[in-house]
């Protein structure tokens, strides 16, 4: 009976030390698989820039992602069961390579989003990307990205509609009626756009690419946005402080718009990221009303005491 039990166990040592055997030779055969493939698309800083998402390239782009996911499960386990591993370091190595792929790609599409008519596939292919980056623990290095790249377009969008850097000293030169409402006028028409597309646009984006990351996407929106969206509510506010009879016409134009489109504001800056924003219109929404009713009691005040004043001297005798 003792033989018999120390020749099974041995034989079950020997089975399992096969097996290992053989799952660590399995795991070296993909990991390096896997780096020469990903070393076949390392970004060469002398050569052009070919995407691998591009329409043509959707093999590739599958076999690459599919790469990245083997090294991500090969670190995963060797991180646990042999830190010391030589292929540990192989597949870190070849991670970081694939990293930089990823960076160059994600930025290149964000980059031709704009001008690519085919956006489905687009944020298709944004949101592997994103989500790639993510799960391998490059979080940090995409929502750098996205910043950069999205924000850029953002401010520029702005800037084209006729979003200036607004400041006390503009709101002063605007001497004449018609000056001002000229200003007025623009900045009705970019507030609307600015709205109705390029943030509700951006939101969209934003929520398809990092749908399976709520708060990586309200942070990418909030970066990408709040300086501008800010920034777009300065003429109204600033508008508040001048007390002149000249704007009273334009406060109302501001106001009527402002209140107007408030679902869409409410709706687009509701996180609390990026909740600033909509405070600062429901504060510029407060003082435009406070400053035309303000205006409209002083009028009538004086109005009444015209009135009084000219039927005081009809009633004094000749």
């Amino acid at each position: 009976m003792a033989i018999t039990s120390i020749t099974i166990i041995s034989t079950t040592m020997s089975s399992t030390s096969s097996s290992s055997c053989s799952s660590d030779s399995i795991m070296e055969d993909n990991i390096q698989r896997a780096d020469k493939f990903i070393h076949k698309w390392k970004i060469d800083s002398h050569s052009t820039f070919v995407s691998i998402f591009h329409k043509n390239n959707t093999t590739e782009a599958t076999l690459f992602l599919n790469s990245v996911s083997t090294l991500q499960r090969a670190m995963h386990f060797l991180s646990s069961n042999d830190k010391k591993s030589s292929n540990l370091s192989i597949a870190q190595r070849s991670m970081q390579i694939a990293m930089k792929r990823l960076e160059k790609e994600f930025h290149q599409i964000l980059l031709d989003y704009i001008h690519n008519r085919q956006h489905f596939l687009s944020i298709s292919n944004l949101r592997l990307i994103a989500e790639t980056m993510i799960r391998c623990g490059y979080a940090k290095e995409c929502i750098s990205v996205y910043k950069i790249t999205r924000k850029s377009t953002i401010d520029e969008a702005l800037y084209h509609l006729g979003i200036q850097q607004y400041k006390h000293s503009h709101i002063k030169k605007m001497i004449t009626a018609p000056d001002l409402q000229n200003h007025a006028k623009i900045w009705l028409n970019a507030f609307q756009i600015a709205i109705k597309t390029v943030f509700r646009e951006e939101k969209f984006l934003c929520d398809h690419v990092f749908s399976s990351y709520p708060a990586i996407r309200n942070l990418c929106f909030t970066n990408s946005t709040k300086e501008g969206a800010l920034n777009l509510f300065t003429f109204p506010d600033l508008i508040c402080k001048r007390l002149k009879s000249d704007t009273l016409l334009v406060k109302m134009d501001l106001y009527n718009s402002i209140s107007d489109f408030w679902p869409e504001i409410d709706s687009l800056f509701s996180h609390k990221s990026i909740s600033s924003v909509k405070l600062q219109a429901e504060s510029c929404l407060h003082k435009l009303g406070d400053s035309v009713r303000t205006f409209l009691t002083e009028l009538d005040e004086q109005m009444r005491g015209k009135m009084k004043k000219s039927i005081a001297n009809n009633l004094v005798p000749a």
